[in-house]
């Protein structure tokens, strides 16, 4: 198999840089001006630019393409995994923690929300709180970024809903359902989504909402999966303002609201005998479990004005609310007897950016400057219930925690003929403090209210873009990131805040990529290798050893990745598109237990990994797809270290197909995942780490998408 995969690699990527660009000269000149399908990406830069002037691998899915996806499953993860190098292989349930990008942590945007939290993770289902039938497109910045800030080592996947486009009334609409093919009882999965918008004149609006009753699926064997039913409703909505032709405004708004019901996990007896796939079982509901939701409300609103000054102004304020009321059962963790547990979590956010740029002509090129602040501040709080009364507070999980993050940029291009060089300085300065909210009941987990150190930081980048031709380009770079210990865990139980340090720890990248267009096939391949001394992890609390439930606390180690990615996209015909990823990535993390760097898993780098997709219209109205991904073989782990619970993987070849049928204004569809229905393993935590079980089998998918007025 592995031949398979370098004859691959060599089969979609057989042309130097320099052949491709004396062929893409021969074919449309050796013209530096933009080409005409220039994609234009608004997360890989503060002003918006084309990808192709950009020193960072960056990765942008239209509607088109994310709805293709998502004929199959409405995971947008898994969507992800087909059409996204670099990311190590979704899990197949609803927890963006557990997502790598290069080996690290991404930063999850809405419209350019933050919509994860850096003071503790979330719930870990940001990624999924909005319908994916709402969104216009998803960009992806692979790598270390300090556009936005601290915590973004792994680079920023930013959903992305969708507006208005034209003067006709546009109406969107999908009923979407799916269930398993080994056991079809209770493993229903239903979507409906239906949006409204138009433009008129200077005023554009549009509305969508979305409802989703989910039910957990069934492995291979008919057995059930780990994971959570529930029901949940989302809200979407744009409206913008032209209020002059150089002057605009637009707000944006999300809302999302999940109820959870019946729960599937390990087995606890299961775990604690050490079998190696314990069974998977219905978790006994908390008592209180009515209670539990889950709600995340982001708010945006952006003006843009072309001239003022002699700049381009950009400013936007943006706010983010969520909140978890968590009614568990940790059976897993206590050998199968019932262990009932509550806790209230509230994240929000709030915060400012502004971007001032401008351009010069200097000499015989052109220099762009672009410069700005950014405000932020977070706050957290985690409530311990009591497992009998929901309405006493026992204790903090995390006590209440803000932090205030301001940033000073400034980043500069110069344009030389075929050269772009850039360069950028990022100066951060944290400030943050434990609240007072419930801080005199003497609550377990209380920490002292009081400022933590305050803390510095500088971040910078600079990049190299040589454009080989009008559509090839190689280029280089240079970029720190950086992600924040979780403040919410080292909070819990502290006498002295002071002795808090915010610092993040800092990253280091360099990258080298290429990419350009042979007359129908885009290509592109990039390599890379990022180092921290100081990797911001976590690990129990060795206070709390012994009880069912045990904190995570913040954790510094050195950790290195290093990788290659690539993609093909071929439009063969009108009729047939063909499209591949490729990825290969290792890592390395200092282990105290052997006091020497070892291997990450593949839960953590993406094993070696090859995906194909081909989309073929024989007639108009007939769309037949398929696409497939193996991921080879992992022996990372030697078996001194796999006694230490480390885990290789074995390959893993998956398989989906789908078939669409245009009727009236609308499609038909239908698709299976899984199609031959792979028996494979996935991790989840459970009884306090990470536990193998079964992944979900084949499933069905059957669905109708009406589109008018576009």
């Amino acid at each position: 198999m592995q031949r398979f995969l370098l004859c691959s690699v060599a089969i979609l990527f057989p042309i130097s840089s320099q052949a491709l660009a004396a062929e893409v000269d021969s074919l449309q000149g050796s013209s530096s001006s933009q080409t005409e399908d220039q994609v234009i990406t608004v997360t890989a830069s503060r002003s918006g630019e084309a990808v192709e002037e950009l020193p960072v691998a960056v990765t942008v899915l239209d509607e088109a393409a994310i709805q293709r996806q998502l004929q199959t499953s409405s995971d947008i993860l898994r969507a992800l995994d087909f059409t996204v190098p670099g990311l190590n292989l979704s899990t197949g349930g609803r927890s963006q923690c557990l997502t790598r990008v290069r080996g690290r942590v991404p930063a999850f945007q809405i419209n350019g929300v933050p919509a994860n939290q850096d003071l503790r993770p979330s719930n870990c289902n940001s990624a999924f709180q909005i319908s994916p039938f709402a969104l216009e497109r998803v960009e992806v910045v692979r790598g270390a970024t300090a556009l936005f800030g601290a915590g973004a080592p792994g680079g920023i996947i930013n959903l992305i809903t969708r507006r208005a486009r034209g003067e006709q009334l546009e109406v969107d609409a999908v009923v979407q359902t799916g269930f398993n093919t080994e056991k079809l009882s209770g493993t229903f999965q239903t979507d409906l989504y239906a949006g409204v918008g138009r433009r008129a004149g200077a005023f554009d609006f549009y509305v969508g909402a979305g409802y989703q009753d989910y039910a957990v699926g069934r492995d291979p064997n008919g057995d059930r999966v780990v994971g959570t039913a529930f029901d949940s409703y989302s809200l979407n909505g744009s409206a913008g303002l032209s209020l002059s032709p150089d002057f605009r405004v637009r707000l944006t708004a999300t809302h999302y609201n999940e109820n959870p019901g019946t729960e599937y996990n390990v087995s606890g007896a299961d775990v604690d005998a050490g079998v190696p796939l314990p069974r998977v079982i219905r978790v006994t509901a908390n008592p209180f479990r009515a209670e539990g939701l889950d709600r995340l409300t982001t708010v945006a609103l952006s003006l843009e004005a072309d001239r003022l000054v002699g700049h381009k102004l950009q400013a936007s304020a943006y706010g983010q609310w969520q909140r978890f009321q968590q009614r568990a059962n940790f059976q897993d963790a206590n050998g199968g007897e019932p262990d009932f547990f509550s806790d209230d979590r509230e994240n929000s956010t709030i915060g400012t950016r502004l971007t001032l740029a401008r351009q010069f002509g200097i000499g015989p090129g052109r220099l762009g400057l672009e410069y700005g602040l950014d405000w932020r501040r977070d706050r957290l709080i985690r409530l311990l219930l009591d497992p009998a009364d929901t309405g006493v507070v026992t204790g903090f999980i995390a006590p209440e925690v803000f932090l205030s993050q301001t940033g000073l940029f400034a980043q500069a291009s110069y344009d030389l003929g075929r050269f772009r060089l850039t360069g950028g300085a990022r100066q951060e300065f944290y400030r943050g403090r434990i609240g007072d909210k419930l801080a005199d009941r003497g609550l377990s987990g209380t920490g002292n209210p009081g400022r933590f150190a305050k803390a510095d930081l500088a971040l910078y980048n600079a990049g190299l873009v040589y454009d080989l031709s009008s559509a090839a380009q190689l280029y280089l770079s240079y970029n720190e990131g950086a992600e924040l210990t979780q403040l919410g865990r080292a909070s819990r139980r502290a006498t002295d805040p002071s002795l808090i340090s915010p610092e993040p720890a800092k990253s280091r990248q360099v990258e080298i990529g290429a990419r350009g267009r042979l007359g129908p096939v885009r290509l592109t391949a990039a390599a890379f290798r990022s180092k921290s001394d100081a990797a911001s992890l976590v690990q129990p609390d060795p206070s709390c050893a012994g009880e069912s439930f045990c904190p995570l606390i913040p954790l510094r180690v050195p950790q290195k990745v290093w990788g290659a990615e690539a993609t093909a996209d071929w439009k063969v015909s009108d009729q047939l598109d063909l499209g591949a990823l490729f990825t290969w990535q290792r890592g390395e993390i200092f282990d105290e237990n052997f006091n020497r760097y070892i291997p990450f898993g593949t839960d953590i780098v993406s094993p070696t990994r090859l995906a194909i997709r081909a989309e073929w219209r024989p007639i108009d109205r007939l769309s037949l797809g398929a696409q497939a991904s193996y991921s080879a073989k992992a022996s990372f782990f030697s078996a001194a270290e796999q006694e230490f619970g480390l885990v290789n993987t074995p390959s893993l070849f998956l398989v989906d197909a789908s078939v669409g049928y245009r009727v009236g204004p609308g499609e038909v569809t239908a698709a299976i995942s899984n199609l031959f229905n792979e028996r494979y393993e996935y991790t989840t935590l459970a009884a306090g780490g990470f536990t193998p079980s079964l992944a979900e089998g084949r499933r069905l998918t059957l669905g109708y998408r009406l589109k008018l007025g576009r």
